[in-house]
């Protein structure tokens, strides 16, 4: 039995709003650049972006303003035009895929790598993850045509666990990923599942076999589940499955909570969580246009979510939005502008007394209970 709507569209009406600081983004041809990618940075309040001239451009906030400072200009040839983002940050390095070679900057010796990771022309990088910043891992996949393929779809795809820690780079090992599969990571696990087999597998860091409470939930709720993207919080025991004809879903495998899936709102996508595990941002389908949201994160809700909050009447392309450090906030890149929310630093009526995120969670627990909502204010 299919547990209602935790949000349903009447509560996305309702939420509260938190509009950003909005900057056009100078320089470029013409006056300036368009839709820049995003990535996190080893900096702190900064994101970074490829896209604004031939070099790694840092992006920072400070008090309110934006700064633009570029790195390792002109390093490499053709250092721009987006790649494969590595979604984790490691302390003073920052690294990206373009096609079928890997950059890799050392911000605190100030030297950078270029690796060229595969070499034949029907082998290209189709994403990374970082598996041991200290040993300079990471995990690529590599997708390869087929000899004799009948069509640009007839490839085989694999995870490579790569060590960059000398100038060439060294595959430590490999496993297939099967046709119908999507990967995440975790800071110590892989997960790959196969949506079509209903099937999760779970490695180290190594690409080793391994184990995670999630696979037990899942394979318990199989027939009621149906997903094609996983989005795992960083600490707390719940993940986000979404992507496929279900609703968005939210489940758990917490010991003292009921590990039954619950559908959370209709049509989102793009689930991220900030790198402190307070807030998740994710996008939901509308007829015309898609807009952003944003929830609160604590062990204090019955499910860890609390109320949507409405970021912008807009949406941000995959590759285009990232999440600053100290403080913790979210930046989107959309045509000429660049949105930013700073989450810790905003003016509220009990600054000084609290976070703004535990404020945020103070108030909309008490609207929650008073509206007897998720389980709060039932006489048991």
């Amino acid at each position: 039995m299919e547990t209602p709507l935790l949000y349903k569209e009447k509560d996305m009406n309702e939420d509260i709003s938190l509009p950003p600081q909005i900057f056009k983004i100078r320089g470029g041809l013409f006056g300036g650049y368009r839709n820049v990618s995003l990535f996190p940075v080893p900096f702190d309040n900064a994101v970074g972006s490829n896209d604004m001239g031939n070099a790694v451009t840092i992006i920072s906030f400070p008090k309110g303003k934006i700064d633009y400072d570029r790195y390792f200009r002109n390093a490499a040839d053709d250092m721009s035009g987006g790649g494969e983002f590595v979604a984790q940050t490691a302390k003073d390095i920052l690294g990206y895929g373009q096609v079928r070679r890997f950059l890799l900057f050392d911000f605190k010796k100030k030297l950078h790598r270029e690796y060229r990771i595969v070499f034949p022309i029907t082998q290209y990088i189709k994403k990374i993850a970082l598996a041991d910043a200290e040993r300079k891992r990471f995990i690529f996949e590599i997708e390869s045509q087929k000899r004799n393929a009948k069509n640009s779809f007839d490839v085989d795809k694999s995870l490579q666990l790569i060590d960059l820690s000398d100038d060439k780079h060294k595959v430590i090992k490999e496993i297939p990923k099967a046709p119908g599969t999507i990967w995440i990571t975790t800071k110590d696990r892989v997960f790959l599942w196969e949506f079509d087999e209903k099937k999760l597998h779970v490695y180290n860091m190594n690409l080793e076999p391994a184990h995670h409470p999630l696979e037990e939930v899942v394979k318990k709720y199989q027939d009621q589940l149906d997903f094609s993207r996983i989005a795992i919080h960083p600490y707390l025991p719940f993940a986000f499955l979404y992507g496929a004809m279900k609703e968005e879903t939210f489940i758990t495998w917490s010991k003292d909570r009921s590990d039954a899936p619950h559908l959370l709102i209709e049509s989102g996508s793009y689930v991220s969580f900030s790198p402190d595990g307070k807030w998740v941002a994710y996008q939901k389908y509308y007829p015309r246009h898609n807009k952003t949201y944003l929830m609160p994160i604590s062990e204090k809700y019955p499910h860890y979510l609390g109320s949507p909050i409405l970021l912008a009447d807009t949406y941000f392309d995959e590759g285009k939005f990232a999440w600053t450090t100290n403080p913790t906030g979210f930046v989107g890149s959309r045509l000429d502008k660049i949105y930013h929310w700073d989450l810790e630093n905003r003016d509220f009526p009990e600054k000084g007394k609290m976070s703004f995120h535990d404020y945020i969670v103070k108030n909309d627990l008490e609207k929650l209970t008073r509206e007897k909502k998720q389980g709060l204010g039932n006489k048991h």
